[in-house]
Parts: C-alpha cells; structure tokens; sequence
C-alpha cells in the first residue's frame, strides 16, 4: 500500500541547530519590515556591534537561496523580504527537535513550555487548548 503524498506548500525545513545568531537576528528585522535592503539590515546589526557588510550581504543571500527569504532583484540595490512567517519557523524548528532529537515525543517542551509563561502567553495556551479541546 502506497503513502498518500499530502501537496502543501513548500515550507523550508530548518536543522537541529535551528538558526545562527546572525541569522536570527536578520529575520527578526525582516519580520519587522515590510521589504528591506542588505544595507539597512547592516546598519541595524552595526548598532549592536561590529560585523562586516558583506557577512551580513552573503548570509542574507544564503538565506534567500534556503528559502527563508525572497529576493527582488529588479533594483539597484536588493530588496528582501521574509519567506517564511515567524509562526511557521518556530513550527518547523519545533517539529525538527521533537522529531530528530526527543524521538516524536512533545512532553518536554510542552513541560518547559509551561513552566515559563508570560501574562499574555497564559492568554494564548488557553486559547490553544481550546481549539485542541475541539479539533479532537
């Protein structure tokens, strides 16, 4: 018997270690900007400390041939802008450290998960539980 092939769109998948700090770091500036230059990231992350142009000018590139940025090339200078939503990188590093590193088992980052919730976080596993509560 065959597996049914479920057609969904194309998520990148993100490895055990997730993201490097750079990385991290330029997708939260992109998540916070509509579309954006190598230049305007640069000077963001100069205000944090020193790091060469073209570290933040490759790693961005990498980045758009990963899948985790788009890359418009119909300027001077490139415009970039995010690939994927924060929500669906948090669930592809998730479901890569439940699957490849605690076996398919959720219980430890439910557990560590609960252990440290915000106010508004509270909010949101609620929420959450309830739509579970429901889907089930």
């Amino acid at each position: 018997m065959k597996k049914e092939i479920k057609a969904s769109k194309r998520v990148p998948k993100i490895g055990v270690n997730g993201l490097s700090a750079l990385e991290a770091d330029i997708m939260n500036i992109v998540w916070e900007n509509d579309t954006i230059t190598v230049r305007d990231i640069h000077e963001v992350i100069l205000s944090q400390g020193y790091i060469p142009y073209t570290t933040v000018m490759a790693t961005m590139n990498n980045m758009a041939q990963k899948g985790l940025l788009r890359q418009n090339r119909n300027s001077k200078a490139y415009l970039y802008s995010a690939a994927i939503s924060r929500d669906a990188m948090a669930e592809s590093i998730v479901e890569t450290v439940v699957n490849r590193v605690l076996g398919g088992v959720s219980t430890p980052i439910l557990s560590y998960l609960l252990d440290m919730p915000k106010e508004e976080d509270i909010e949101k596993i609620l929420k959450l539980k309830d739509e579970l509560n429901q889907s089930n």
